[in-house]
């Protein structure tokens, strides 16, 4: 029963959901992202892809045969439809008539078809097909075996190029496309059919055989491109033999893939694209971070004598520290020494301070007994004030006054007359003896002061002596080889840490100004913006494999019901059901248990191979959609099938499946009986005995 198909989410509904799941990212952004990274979500239309044979043209010559060599001629119409390559013979031709329409098709021959003793006999091959609607030829040119030239042809309507005789290349309306050595075949095919059918090459992220492990069991991976070649596999089916379900190989998951595109499922291919682009950018991440372990490793290996060396200089350092002189009592000894000097020059500064007022008043005594000797005025005054400035304005009372006072009698203060004054001998006498006596004190106050200037001058040489010999104990002790040693010790190390810090190339051991820069550099580097591209991704594979495998999950459910029906059709016994998964398991129950596909027999394997892409073509148009071209080459479909009854069964379904969908070719070899009941004689390619086809 086919269930509703489910809605498609638009191209801006997409990149809603995916900046909805990225704090601070816009749609503008997740567009942005996601286009550096060659991904744009368009909403998908309706596939229409169609590849049908019209004719098959071979030439060449048959060697190495019991009885048959010669020159070989084959030319087949073929179109829309049921065919059957026939013969009642085995080693007839019928697997190399495939084999030279498989290469003419993928641009290399398909290796189930291929039988190695025919490969030599074919020289020329022509196909005449029309993909999605386009009219072209391919012709195959083999100057050595494997290894043609090819021309493609094209034209206005196929029957221009149909209507070419053999090798013809001329016509109206025929033109020559392209062209192409032996080894650019395959890529002039690949690049022909992919453009035609509206295909893109899967890329697909796989681990490489042989690759070392990191710490957390990741191999390191490569990215391998599955182009037309592996898409034919859903045309060209694998042999019975053959345990994966479809295409080439299982790895990465590709059998589910190509299901999922031949289904038509919804941004299944912008998912695949998506994956591998973030398994590449996380793998680089995970190299770079594994280089630089390395590079790491390695420079610690190179280094290692520099550490060793700069160990040992930081040792002789430390030792060199800890046997330090002590200078505690020389930088006491100066300390001490310092401030005994500064009070010796204190107290000696005092001293002629002092000196110099003792000398000052004892010259004055001199002077006042001198005058009352000499000058009658002084003698008058001799019990007066014998002032030096005015008692009233300070006003200094010069020798000028003190002349006039002795010569014209005035006072040298207020300069009024002096008066008359009888003199008093004996007065005078002891006034005199008074002024001597001033004097005497004076002088031996001086002479006192001077034996003070003198001691403390002595003692500030004596202390600035005991200074200059301290501090050349402290500087001798400094300038000792012990220092010298040190300083050299140190450079070494300064040396050593700049040496390591290069061969590194870090900032460990540098300056603190240069560490201190390294490390601020590093941090601001380092600092995460408001959302990063693989948030972006992380959230887009989100999305995308949640429409995905909501879609995958619908169109397998049909699916699942076509191909037990269809293998059931086709003869596989006691099969009750299938649930295709999203890793490409099949998960069949048989005969009441579950069934791996590789447990099948090799019959049943294709016919389950068989039934899964028929099952696809018909899951596809029942939704109005043509993902799958339309064309099965099925080689030997009842080759091991030991039941009579059974291979008619196959060869019956085979045939009403390309005879009940004009868009459906099936071409099939066999040697069954049943060929020649079921299909008409113009359905049927074979020679006039049906017996050797060429």
């Amino acid at each position: 029963m086919t269930t509703e198909p489910l809605p498609v989410p638009s191209e801006s509904e997409l990149y809603q959901q995916i900046a909805d799941r990225v704090a601070s990212a816009d749609t503008d952004r997740v567009r942005e992202v996601l286009a550096e990274h060659g991904i744009h979500l368009t909403s998908p239309l309706p596939a229409r892809r169609q590849l049908v044979v019209h004719r098959l043209y071979c030439e060449g010559t048959k060697v190495g045969t019991d009885d048959n060599d010669g020159p070989l001629t084959v030319d087949i119409p073929l179109g829309p439809g049921p065919w059957a390559i026939a013969s009642t013979i085995n080693n007839a031709g019928k697997s190399s008539l495939l084999w030279a329409l498989s290469f003419a098709l993928r641009g290399e021959g398909f290796d189930a078809f291929r039988r190695p003793e025919t490969v030599r006999w074919f020289s020329y091959v022509r196909a005449d097909i029309e993909v999605a609607g386009v009219a072209a030829s391919v012709r195959l040119t083999f100057e050595q075996p494997d290894h043609p030239s090819a021309r493609l042809l094209t034209a206005d309507t196929l029957e221009h190029l149909t209507n070419l005789e053999g090798r013809q290349e001329s016509g109206p309306a025929v033109r020559v496309a392209a062209t192409a050595e032996p080894d650019g075949v395959k890529e002039l095919i690949d690049r022909f059919m992919l453009e035609r059918l509206g295909l893109r090459p899967l890329s697909l992220w796989t681990a490489e055989v042989g690759a070392p492990k990191d710490a957390k069991g990741r191999r390191d991976s490569v990215e391998r491109i599955h182009g037309w070649a592996s898409y034919f596999y859903a045309i060209a089916l694998n042999s019975a033999n053959a345990s994966i379900l479809l295409g080439p190989t299982a790895i990465g998951q590709l059998p589910v893939k190509l299901m999922q595109l031949f289904l038509d499922v919804p941004y299944a291919s912008e998912l695949t694209h998506l994956t591998t682009a973030r398994r590449k950018e996380d793998q680089e991440g995970h190299r770079i971070q594994r280089r630089a372990k390395e590079d790491a490793q390695a420079r610690a290996q190179q280094t290692e004598p520099l550490r060793r060396a700069l160990a040992v200089a930081e040792d002789r350092v430390a030792a060199m520290e800890a046997s330090q002189p002590d200078l505690t009592e020389l930088l006491a000894n100066v300390d001490a020494a310092a401030r005994q000097m500064a009070a010796a020059q204190v107290a000696h500064q005092q001293a002629e301070e002092q000196y110099a007022t003792a000398r000052k008043a004892s010259l004055k005594d001199e002077k006042a007994a001198r005058r009352a000797r000499q000058s009658n005025a002084a003698r008058l005054l001799l019990g007066a004030l014998d002032p030096e400035v005015c008692p009233r304005c300070d006003h200094e009372i010069n020798d000028a006054r003190r002349a006039a006072e002795e010569t014209e009698h005035r006072c040298s203060v207020c300069a009024h007359p002096l008066p008359e004054v009888q003199e008093e001998p004996e007065a005078q006498a002891q006034l005199l003896q008074r002024l001597d006596d001033r004097v005497e004190a004076s002088r031996k106050a001086q002479d006192t002061a001077w034996q003070a200037v003198d001691s403390a001058t002595a003692a500030l040489s004596e202390s600035r002596a005991a200074y200059d010999h301290a501090n050349a104990r402290l500087a001798a002790a400094r300038s000792g080889d012990w220092y010298t040693g040190l300083e050299a010790a140190r450079q070494e190390v300064h040396q050593l840490r700049g040496a390591l810090a290069i061969a590194t190339g870090n900032g460990a051991g540098l300056p603190a100004v240069v560490g201190d820069y390294v490390t601020s550099s590093t941090v601001a580097a380092s600092e995460p913006t408001a959302e990063t591209d693989d948030d972006i991704l992380a959230a887009a594979a989100d999305v995308l494999s949640n429409v995905v495998s909501q879609h995958s999950k619908a169109l397998f459910a049909d699916l699942n019901d076509e191909i037990v029906m269809i293998a059931r059709d086709l003869g596989v016994a006691n099969l009750t059901s299938v649930n295709l998964g999203l890793n490409g398991n099949l998960n069949a129950m048989k005969s009441g248990g579950r069934h791996r596909f590789s447990a099948f027999s090799p019959t049943d394997r294709l016919r389950m191979r068989i039934a899964a892409v028929v099952g696809m073509i018909k899951v596809g148009r029942s939704r109005g959609i043509m993902s799958h071209p339309g064309l099965l080459l099925i080689d030997a479909p009842t080759a091991e099938e030991l039941s009579r009854e059974n291979a008619r069964l196959a060869i019956q379904t085979l045939y009403d499946t390309a005879a009940t969908d004009p868009d459906i070719q099936v071409v099939i070899t066999s040697i069954e009986e049943a060929v020649w009941e079921i299909f008409p004689k113009d359905r049927i390619v074979t020679a006039p005995d049906k017996r050797q086809l060429f």
